[in-house]
C-alpha cells in the first residue's frame, strides 16, 4: 500500500528570524514582544476588511495550530500570549520548543471571555469557524472591542486559486507584525519547494492521475472541490482531482458517481476519530469502490489533514503525494 512518508529537506530546517526561546505561562500573560511604532501607519485589506496599524501588535492570540506555526516561523512567536487548540503531537520540529511554551487556551477555540481576558491587540485565525458569531467571537465583535483580527484568505470565501493568495497573506502579516524579512523568507521557501515538485514532475513527463481525495463519510463520501487548497496541492503533485468542477473547497458526492469517474489513485485525509486505516478498510469493502483502478492497484496515499492548510505544511503533502504517485520522477 502507498502510505504517507515524512518529507525532510534542508530548507525545512532553515527559517530566518526564529527566536525559539521558551517562556512560562505567567511570562506569556505578562508581556508580549517589544516592537517599535511604524514610521507611517500600515493599512491592509483582509477578507474585504480594512485595518490600519500604527505599531506592530504586541499581544497576539493564534486560533489554529498552522497559524501558530506560521507566526513562529515568521519571527513573531514571542508575541503570542495564547493559542487555540495547541494540543497536537506532530508540531513542526523547527518551531516545537516555542510552540509548546505558548499557553494553550482550550482543546479547540477559546471563548470570548478567555480572549478578552488576555487583552490581545490581534487575533489571527486560519479557519472561518474561529470567528463564529454564534459563539460570540465574530470579527465584528472583536473589532468593536478594539481587537484587530486577521483571517487566512483560504477561508475568505473565494477559494485558493494559486500561491499568490498565500503570498498576499504572508506579506500583509509581515508588514503589520514588523517581520517582513521573516515573512518573505517563509513565502519564498514555500513557493520554491512547491515549484520544485512540479518541475520534477514536468521534467519526467508526468501526466496527472485521476484522483479521489477522501475526506470522510460512508453513506455520502466527502471530497475536495475545485476551489480550495486541496485542489492546488493536487495540481502541483500530479494528482488530478476528479471533482475539480466543484465550486466549494469540500463537497459531498455519491459512490455511484465515484464509480463512473473511476479514480486511479486515492488520497486519504487522516484526522478525527476514524483512523486512516479504518477509512481505507471501508473503501476496500465498498462494492463500487472495489471496482476502481485505485483500489484494484492499491494506489492509496495517506496525508494528515494538518498538511492541507495554508502554511509550510502544504509543501510536505504535495511532495508526499507526488513521490507516492510518481516514484519514477524522483528516481525511486
Amino acid at each position: 500500500m502507498f502510505r504517507h512518508r515524512p518529507v525532510t529537506t534542508a530548507a525545512a530546517l532553515l527559517v530566518a528570524g526564529l527566536a525559539l526561546t521558551g517562556c512560562s505561562r505567567g511570562e506569556a500573560l505578562e508581556a508580549g514582544g517589544a516592537a517599535e511604532p511604524f514610521a507611517e501607519p500600515v493599512t491592509i485589506t483582509n477578507c474585504e476588511r480594512e485595518a490600519t496599524y500604527t505599531e506592530p501588535p504586541r499581544r497576539i492570540i493564534s486560533m489554529n495550530d498552522h497559524v501558530t506555526e506560521t507566526l513562529i516561523q515568521m519571527g513573531a512567536g514571542d508575541r503570542i500570549v495564547g493559542m487555540g487548540y495547541g494540543e497536537q503531537n506532530d508540531v513542526l520540529p523547527e518551531v516545537a520548543d516555542q510552540f509548546h511554551a505558548i499557553p494553550s487556551l482550550a482543546e479547540e477555540y477559546p471563548t470570548w471571555e478567555q480572549i478578552v481576558d488576555l487583552e490581545p491587540d490581534l487575533v489571527v485565525a486560519g479557519m472561518r469557524s474561529a470567528f463564529d458569531d454564534k459563539e460570540g467571537r465574530s470579527r465584528d465583535a472583536l473589532e468593536a472591542a478594539g481587537i484587530n483580527t486577521f483571517l487566512f484568505s483560504e477561508y475568505c470565501g473565494e477559494g485558493f486559486p494559486d500561491l499568490s493568495m498565500l503570498e498576499t497573506d504572508f506579506s500583509q502579516l509581515g508588514r503589520v507584525l514588523g517581520v517582513e524579512d521573516g515573512a518573505r523568507g517563509l513565502t519564498d521557501r514555500i513557493t520554491d519547494e512547491m515549484e520544485d515538485v512540479r518541475a520534477t514532475l514536468d521534467a519526467a513527463g508526468v501526466t496527472g492521475l485521476p484522483t479521489f481525495f477522501y475526506d470522510s463519510g460512508e453513506a455520502e463520501p466527502t471530497t475536495i472541490g475545485g476551489v480550495g487548497i486541496g485542489q492546488l496541492i493536487g495540481e502541483y503533485a500530479g494528482a488530478d482531482n476528479i471533482f475539480s468542477e466543484g465550486d466549494r473547497p469540500y463537497l459531498k458526492t455519491t459512490w455511484e458517481i465515484l464509480g463512473e469517474r473511476r479514480p486511479e489513485a486515492i488520497v486519504v485525509l487522516d484526522y478525527g476519530a476514524t483512523s486512516a486505516e479504518d477509512k481505507i478498510a471501508y473503501l476496500r469493502a465498498q462494492p463500487i469502490m472495489a471496482t476502481t483502478p485505485a483500489i484494484r492497484e492499491d494506489r492509496i496515499v495517506v496525508v494528515p489533514l494538518s498538511d492541507f492548510f495554508e502554511s509550510s505544511r502544504m509543501t510536505t503533502s504535495t511532495e508526499a503525494i507526488a513521490r507516492e504517485l510518481h516514484p519514477h520522477a524522483f528516481g525511486q
